[in-house]
């Protein structure tokens, strides 16, 4: 699958690949003339007869999604993205496909896939790339959302309302000291025994990675 999969990436046909196409391989409608068409679509074929379970479907469903987000990209963008995940433990192929297997809705593969993008023409470096890939991993994507409060100033709402931000490290927390415990006079004086004071008040900002997912938020998010 790994070389299949960096043969489609490296295809200069990709550009010519719509969500109609995939939706038509995966459900084995190809006319002749899309074979004839755009030759890629023999090789997405070919990738295709490879799976047969439903689970599998959903899986090359996920990585085409993926793809299709990279197809305004140069081939050479495309071929250098690949080699750079490169390593000595897998082929940037293998890091892909492990990437998306851990996706876990096909919107995750869309805002994965535009990360890449951005990642391919060098508008993030390699380690915000990586580290905002295990963050969409784990999110739940609703989440990423309050990173607008953040920008708006709005850094003093509820805890529990920005913990998942500050477990996915996107966010700090910041805490004021406590203010002064003292006696309620008043209810003193009414004979009762009541106190005030003693709040904390908690305000967030953003990471770097924080600072770059907001930076780009429109353009991964946008319908």
């Amino acid at each position: 699958m790994r070389e299949e999969l960096t043969e489609i990436v490296k295809s200069k046909d990709l550009k010519d690949i719509s969500v109609d196409v995939i939706e038509n391989i995966l459900d084995n409608e190809i006319t002749n003339e899309a074979l004839k068409e755009v030759p890629i679509v023999k090789s997405l074929i070919a990738v295709r007869n490879i799976f047969s379970s439903i689970s599998d479907r959903i899986f090359l469903k996920k990585a085409l999604i993926v793809l299709l987000e990279l197809k305004d990209l140069s081939e050479t963008e495309r071929e250098i993205f690949v080699e750079e995940l490169s390593d000595k433990f897998s082929t940037g192929a293998e890091k892909i496909l492990l990437a998306i297997e851990k996706l876990d809705s096909y919107e995750k593969c869309k805002v994965f896939g535009r990360l890449s993008f951005l990642r391919a023409q060098n508008q993030i470096d390699i380690e915000d790339y990586l580290r905002l890939t295990k963050i969409i991993k784990d999110a739940y994507l609703p989440d990423l959302e309050l990173i607008l409060d953040i920008n708006k100033g709005r850094n003093d709402l509820l805890e529990e309302v920005y913990h998942p931000l500050v477990s996915l490290g996107l966010i700090f927390e910041e805490r004021s000291e406590q203010t002064p415990i003292k006696k309620n006079e008043f209810a003193a004086y009414e004979g009762r025994e009541e106190y005030e004071g003693g709040e904390i008040n908690f305000y967030y900002h953003l990471t770097f990675p924080g600072s770059v997912l907001l930076e780009h938020y429109k353009f991964l998010f946008s319908d």
